[in-house]
């Protein structure tokens, strides 16, 4: 197969519930991770219709005659702006407080290479050559004081004010989504990681884990998360690993 992946959520040390959502479909080349928010378990409500929403919306393209599928980068960006919508819509019925959100990191892979969409705070990396690169943007009041210089990245994982994001699915009735695309190369490995991960570890730890494992993605996937548990494991943890071995059938 020309993809690997492997995904993993946990509910981590100090939460009693899990609002993170993972989906896998190597068939379909999606890939996602969600974390929810939002009163009264609506966080692990918004965090799947998102995931199934952006499934429905983009599994099928296999199976459409050419001539019907959209290109992959507009497909990515509307199918995130329609999870958005259903989101919204969902917690239309609820008290102010108990609103529901959140984040979305995804990856479509088709004809050798990957589009990817982010929203949110929940991560996007890349290795290749031995290098961890951090291809998404968080969507969070200390990420954009990084982007501008005015912290630094240690200033931000020790702030007050990390866990408040300035975008997510589900606040507003439309949503800004990031949507590029990459280049892929054989031997390229993806990490779609939640804050629960990277609020714990440090990227070179990251790094460090996942080339101690090669390509042993389960094993991989299990050694972040018990890392992030044996820092405290204070939020929910999901990581989910895709490694792209081939060039992929073209239609």
């Amino acid at each position: 197969m020309p993809i690997q992946a492997v995904g993993r959520t946990d509910s981590g040390r100090q939460r009693d519930h899990n609002e993170d959502t993972v989906l896998t479909d190597p068939e379909a080349g999606l890939f996602a991770v969600a974390d929810g928010m939002g009163g009264h378990e609506a966080g692990e409500v918004a965090s799947a219709l998102a995931l199934s929403t952006l499934y429905e919306a983009l599994a099928p393209r296999g199976r459409l005659p050419a001539r019907h599928v959209k290109p992959a980068l507009e497909a990515l960006a509307e199918g995130v702006r329609v999870a958005n919508r259903r989101v919204f819509e969902a917690g239309q019925h609820l008290p102010v407080e108990s609103r529901m959100g959140t984040t979305l990191a995804a990856a479509l892979i088709e004809d050798e290479q990957v589009v990817l969409a982010s929203v949110g705070d929940s991560r996007i990396y890349r290795v290749r050559d031995g290098r961890l690169t951090q291809l998404s943007h968080d969507h969070s009041l200390v990420g954009e004081l990084v982007a501008r210089g005015e912290i630094t990245p240690e200033e931000a994982r020790c702030s007050p004010h990390k866990h408040v994001i300035t975008r997510a699915l589900g606040m507003q009735p439309a949503v800004e989504v990031d949507a590029w695309s990459e280049a892929l190369q054989p031997g390229d490995l993806f990490l779609l990681c939640t804050d629960g991960l990277t609020d714990e570890i440090t990227d070179p730890e990251i790094l460090e884990a996942l080339l101690a494992r090669g390509s042993n993605l389960e094993a991989a996937c299990q050694t972040l998360t018990n890392l992030a548990n044996r820092r405290g494991g204070r939020d929910n943890i999901t990581t989910l690993l895709i490694r792209y071995e081939a060039s992929p059938v073209r239609r």
